[in-house]
This record gives structure tokens, C-alpha cells and sequence, in this order.
């Protein structure tokens, strides 16, 4: 589509990025990766596209709830084109700041008029938004400004969109529905936190998930020292700061991020960056890493190892294990062997054992919904039981592969105990010559990163 206007360019994109991660079910950071990798957007646009469609899909249960408020059709019966229109138009007038409301509403009716090509579409669109803007007593009050929760939306941090009239639940009677359509979650994951962690917790953990996620770098040492990074993002005019190891680098792409392809850092959470310390592997020690891709923790396991250590890197997904070797070659490491399996069924091609075995289970990540924006959408409560089968049965395998004396760390992005500890404690109840010699558990919110959870083993005889 041409169009003279950028931004609505940027819009048209976001557009369809959502409706194909929700008729494909595939990923929407895949998805803007992929558009964000074409030449034709401007790092400015890239920014935008990518905080249009990670916000409205975060936000989707806050939006259809107003959205569902305020028209007189069903939410069932709004044709999807005009959804994602006035989801896209909503999200910007409550959640955006640089951004007139005006134009949000007008960018939006203009989508729908060349999306749809019908002028009662567009004239539906226009008086949804025009009604919903014009009930906004203030889009930006601060929490002790709060005397009415069913008028309140959180936005960000401190700040809430308070409405002229009631419209969300009351909390006083149905607490999880109100904290669901507030923070905008699936009422039985709130539920479970509820019963776990309190409201407390909760409503922290629910702010979290809705933070845009902080650009975490781990420097590649072998290349370039913290300090020397940090003083080519300067010269190229990229503010940044240090949180322990990591730099850190607000509202910039990571295209537009020197020294990429020269490997100079790797994307990764700073949660994620212990994990691979947390295994203790030393410099001679040949390591096993189960679930690997796309390769974050294999290639800051191959850095601290060394040329004398050696690390096999194993992988369901023969797809996503290109993503290993790709990241290894970028990083500049010769010490890792690529090897597909399936550690879940116990058939890994090896047959010696290891001095380090590490995990990293797939699951539910829900430590992680701030990256990972549609995944609290299409996660089943279910889910959570068969992750945890899943989890223990890669465990077992895993141990399996383990020298005498050696140490095995089992790692996932959830906070839910059944995927976690409750999976160690199983596994140490029942095989003796296993003992936890650690653990960590995050929520998000905590400290800098991402929720989730780690657990070191060790096999042989307990010195505690």
C-alpha cells in the first residue's frame, strides 16, 4: 500500500502484523523482527511498530472491554479488520502520550475505509472511539488520586486513565475479574496468583508484564570490554547505563545498535544472564545444554568455558537451531557442537556424560509476559499441568547425562511452583543419589529482569 503519510504507513503495518499472529498463531516479536528487518522503515517508524503492536496486544483484554462498553455491536460480531482498527485507535488515545487523540481516531477511520472500502464501517469506528475519548475525565492521574477503582484503567507505573462513569468491576466483589480487565489478564492465571502470592504481589506482578521490557545487552568480553562498549554507544549518541554486567539502553532499536553483526553483545534478559554463572561450568569442562535455541545462554556458557571447555548445544527444532549456529558464528565461538534431539523422550545421541548439564525447559513464561505479549492470551490453565510432565521428563533425561559430582541447572521463565520447584522436589524425593544444592526464584518486578526460576543438582553424596 502507498500512502503518502509514514505514520499511517507504520499503522497499516501494525494492522496486519496483528491479525496475522492471531490467524496464524505465530509471534508477534517474529513478525515485527521480520519487518523490522526490511530497509524501508525508519528507526523512528521501527520503534513505533513495534510499540503499537507489543502494546495492543498486551493491552487486548483492557481495550475489548471498553471497546465492548461503548458499541452497540457485540464484540463477537465486529468484523476483525475493524477489531484491530479500533483496538489500534484505542491503545494510543488511553496508553500514548505523544500522540493526539484526534489523530488516533482519524488514523484509524481511515484504515477501516481501506481495509473494509464501506463508510458505515467507518462511520462505526469513528463514533466508538469519539464516544470512548470524550468519557476520559483524566488519561493520566496518579494512584492516590484513585477514589473510584471501576473508573480506573492502569496505564503505567503510578499512572491510571480514570473515566466519568463506573465501567470495570467493583473489586470489593469480584477482585480477579477487576484486577483482569484492569491489567488486562486471563481472570484464571490472576486467580492463581491470587491464591499464591496475595493481591499484593499480584498487582505488582500484573505491572510488570505491562512494562515495555528494558533492552538488556551482555558484552561479548572476548571483543570488547563493558567499559569500551559504553563508550561507542556514547560517540554514536545511544544513552546507556550498566546494571551489574549488562548495559542497558532505552528506546532504540536494536538494528540501529552498533556492533551487532560484528557480535560485540547479545540481546538477553539480565535474569537470563545468571543462569549460565549459576551452572559454576569451568574452563575445561564440556557442557550439555538442552533446549538451547536461539543460544543466549549457550553462547555466555561458550564465553565463560573458553577455548578449553566445550558445550553441546541441543535442540528440538532443526529451524531454531540455525538461530545457534547463526548467533555462534556472529559471537565469534568455535567451541560448540550443534546437535538436534528431542531431550524429552530420552533420545540424545551421546554416549558419555557430562561435568555440566543445563536445562532450560520449555514453559509457560509467565515470568516473562512483558516480552512475550500474547503468550498469557494463548496459554490454558491445563498447559501448566502438562508443562510440568514435560519439564519432568526432560529432567530426567537430563540427569541421566551427568557425570559423579557433577551439577545439572534446570531453568525456566514461569513463576508457577508447579513448573519449578515442585518439579525438583519430586525429582530429589525419589532419586537419592541427587540433591538441590540451589535454587533462585523471581517474580517479575523484583529487580531489574524478568520473572523466573533456577535450580542447581548436583550428583553424589549431600556435604550439608
Amino acid at each position: 500500500m502507498k500512502n503518502s503519510s509514514p505514520k499511517a504507513d507504520v499503522r497499516y503495518e501494525c494492522i496486519h502484523i496483528l491479525r496475522a499472529a492471531e490467524e496464524q498463531e505465530v509471534f508477534v516479536r517474529e513478525l515485527l523482527s521480520e519487518r523490522c528487518s526490511r530497509g524501508n522503515l525508519s528507526a523512528r517508524d521501527k520503534r513505533l511498530l513495534t510499540e503499537l503492536a507489543q502494546g495492543v496486544t498486551r493491552h487486548r483484554l483492557s481495550l475489548d472491554a471498553l471497546i465492548s462498553s461503548f458499541s452497540k455491536i457485540p464484540l463477537a460480531r465486529i468484523e476483525p479488520w475493524i477489531l484491530h482498527a479500533l483496538r489500534l485507535g484505542l491503545y494510543q488515545i488511553i496508553y500514548l502520550d505523544k500522540i493526539p487523540s484526534s489523530a488516533a481516531v482519524n488514523t484509524s477511520v481511515e484504515l477501516v475505509k481501506k481495509l473494509t472500502h464501506r463508510t458505515d464501517a467507518a462511520r462505526f469506528t469513528n463514533a466508538v472511539l469519539r464516544s470512548i475519548e470524550r468519557s476520559i475525565h483524566n488519561k493520566s492521574a496518579p494512584a492516590s488520586e484513585i477514589t473510584d477503582p471501576q473508573r480506573a484503567l492502569f496505564r503505567r507505573e503510578n499512572t491510571w486513565c480514570v473515566f466519568r462513569t463506573p465501567i470495570f468491576p467493583n473489586p470489593s466483589e469480584a477482585l480477579s475479574s477487576c484486577l483482569s480487565v484492569t491489567y488486562s489478564y486471563p481472570e484464571w492465571l490472576i486467580q492463581r496468583w491470587l491464591r499464591r502470592y496475595g493481591k499484593d504481589d499480584t498487582i505488582e506482578i500484573c505491572g510488570a508484564g505491562n512494562r515495555t521490557p528494558r533492552l538488556f545487552l551482555r558484552i561479548n568480553q572476548g571483543k570488547i570490554s563493558t567499559r569500551e562498549y559504553v563508550t561507542l554507544l556514547n560517540q554514536n549518541g545511544i544513552p546507556s547505563h550498566t546494571v551489574n554486567d549488562a548495559v542497558v539502553v532505552d528506546d532504540v532499536a536494536v538494528s540501529e545498535i552498533p556492533g551487532f553483526a560484528e557480535g560485540l553483545f547479545f540481546v538477553q534478559d539480565v535474569s537470563a544472564m545468571k543462569v549460565a554463572e549459576f551452572l559454576k561450568a569451568e574452563k575445561s569442562d564440556v557442557v550439555l545444554d538442552l533446549y538451547a535455541a536461539p543460544g543466549g545462554k549457550t553462547t555466555h556458557i561458550a564465553e565463560l568455558v573458553g577455548d578449553t571447555g566445550w558445550i553441546y548445544a541441543v535442540d528440538i527444532s532443526l529451524k531454531r537451531m540455525q538461530l545457534i549456529k547463526e548467533n555462534c558464528r556472529r559471537m565469534g565461538l568455535r567451541n560448540v557442537t550443534l546437535v538436534c534431539g528431542d531431550a524429552s523422550e530420552g533420545r540424545l545421541p551421546f554416549h558419555t556424560q557430562f561435568e555440566r548439564v543445563l536445562i532450560d525447559a520449555p514453559c509457560s513464561n509467565t515470568g516473562v509476559l512483558a516480552r512475550r505479549a500474547e503468550a498469557r492470551w494463548r496459554l490454558k490453565e491445563s498447559d501448566i499441568e502438562k508443562l510440568a510432565s514435560l519439564q519432568y521428563s526432560i529432567l530426567k533425561t537430563g540427569t541421566s547425562m551427568l557425570k559423579a559430582g557433577g551439577s545439572l541447572v534446570y531453568s525456566t521463565c514461569s513463576i508457577e511452583p508447579e513448573e519449578n520447584d515442585a518439579v525438583i522436589k519430586k525429582f530429589v524425593d525419589t532419586e537419592s543419589q541427587f540433591f538441590l544444592e540451589a535454587e533462585d526464584y523471581c517474580l517479575p518486578g523484583m529487580n531489574a529482569g524478568d520473572g523466573g526460576y533456577m535450580a542447581r543438582l548436583c550428583k553424589g553424596q549431600s556435604h550439608r
